[in-house]
């Protein structure tokens, strides 16, 4: 077979050209310039300044954008820096459904967002891209990017992540909100979030559903275009201490009691073919991410996934049960603490069959084909939806997020500005039981 040539970015006049033509990429571009990582470590809310601040300004922007061409609406931040904004229904959609839509501000900790330099490949003929890093994009690491022959591609310099997780969520709420301004959108009541930290799990809990009355949600949230996420995994992170006894090794027998012994033993009983590099489609896993200590004291971190309730209590019960065989030979040296992160998503979905009737709807008169996906992860829409708040999520067309192989096809995310569109002005006329 022949080998397809390097695919190079083309100069800045090229990206420039694109952001002029489409008002999304122009903005998407000027919202991954600003550092708005989070911090899994911090204990503020957000868990770092630069989202509050990023918001604070959107803030601003949105308000003077209202106040100049006379449009009503409610601007706030909350105390943890969540920005909302809501605009009354148009003129005779005032029984509308009241629709939310959600994006995340903030970015992926894995890989650093600072001095993002976005970079395009003009009419990509597929093969390798190569990154100005010098690292090779490859259809291998992503596959799907033989979906989109003859499309430009935003990717980065290969030094950071691109941010499109979610920044380009971000970029199509506030088109949206620039084009209800021109009374380009007929929407019934309708409500814009941008949440805070959602890349460490605390965005869900900081939106204010109660403040806002909204009927139905939608996050608009990374994933290559098409996808429609109507189910996510049940969730639960795990931490098991494993405490040993220190003796000098001179005098060690029948005495010393080694905690990273009974930390790897106990790794080495979990089933090798749960885990998530040996599993795929619905099955759930059993993922150690993290071990740490030495011989008085030794910690497994470990996540623990599975689309059903049933599946995820079983899976707690097989970790309480490995501790439980070691503390029958080394009484007391475990302790198991487990913490619930996230439900499935599709048991309240279905109690609400019209959102995803809706949902599907707007992919069709925006000319997509819906690809319905059961999410190997969770969205904000599964903790929203058990706070009361039924979510779906739908795609913005980003790839390979959260490192320096993240691309944003330009392509899709027009499709997910046009999916959101659609399904603004569909609601407007829909009735929900």
């Amino acid at each position: 077979m022949t080998e397809l040539p390097l695919e190079h970015p083309q100069g800045a006049e090229a990206l420039a050209s694109v952001a002029k033509t489409y008002p999304v990429v122009a903005t998407f571009l000027r919202l991954v310039r600003e550092d708005t990582q989070s911090d899994e470590s911090s204990t503020t809310a957000p868990s770092t300044p630069s989202q509050r601040t990023l918001l604070q300004t959107l803030q601003t922007e949105i308000a003077a954008k209202a106040a100049a061409l006379q449009v009503a609406l409610k601007i706030w931040q909350t105390d943890q820096g969540v920005l909302c904004v809501h605009l009354p229904a148009s003129a005779g959609c005032e029984e509308a459904p009241h629709l939310a839509l959600l994006a995340h501000i903030d970015t992926a900790p894995d890989c650093s967002g600072r001095g993002v330099k976005p970079q395009l490949i003009c009419n990509y003929q597929g093969g390798t891209i190569a990154l100005s890093s010098g690292l090779r994009l490859t259809t291998q690491l992503c596959p799907q990017l033989n979906a989109h022959r003859g499309d430009d591609i935003i990717v980065t310099d290969g030094t950071t992540l691109l941010g499109a997780d979610d920044k380009a969520g971000c970029a199509v709420m506030l088109t949206l909100i620039d084009r209800a301004f021109a009374g380009d959108l007929i929407h019934g009541p309708l409500s814009f979030i941008f949440t805070v930290d959602e890349e460490i799990g605390r965005s869900a809990d900081y939106v204010p559903l109660a403040e806002l009355g909204a009927d139905f949600g939608v996050t608009i949230d990374g994933c290559a275009q098409g996808e429609l996420d109507v189910a996510t995994f049940n969730a639960a992170a795990c931490t098991v201490t494993f405490k040993g006894r220190a003796i000098h090794t001179g005098s060690a027998c029948g005495k010393l009691i080694n905690a990273a012994k009974l930390a790897s033993s106990f790794v080495l009983q979990l089933p090798e073919n749960e885990a998530p590099e040996t599993t795929a489609g619905q099955d759930g896993f059993y993922h150690v991410y993290k071990l740490t200590g030495g011989v008085e004291q030794a910690q497994v971190h470990l996540l623990l996934r599975d689309f059903s309730t049933d599946g995820l209590k079983a899976r707690k019960t097989f970790v309480e049960n490995l501790a439980a065989k070691i503390n029958r030979i080394y009484p007391r040296s475990v302790r198991v603490e487990i913490r619930d992160q996230y439900v499935n998503l599709a048991a309240y979905l279905q109690t609400r069959p019209q959102i995803l009737e809706l949902c599907r709807a707007a992919y069709a008169k925006a000319g997509v084909t819906p690809v319905e996906h059961w999410v190997r992860g969770g969205t904000d829409g599964s903790n929203l939806s058990a706070r009361g708040l039924p979510c779906p999520n739908i795609f913005t067309g980003a790839l390979n997020c959260h490192g320096p192989y993240e691309c944003l096809p330009v392509g899709a995310l027009l499709a997910s500005l046009n999916c959101s569109q659609a399904l603004i002005e569909l609601t407007a006329a829909a009735e929900l039981a």
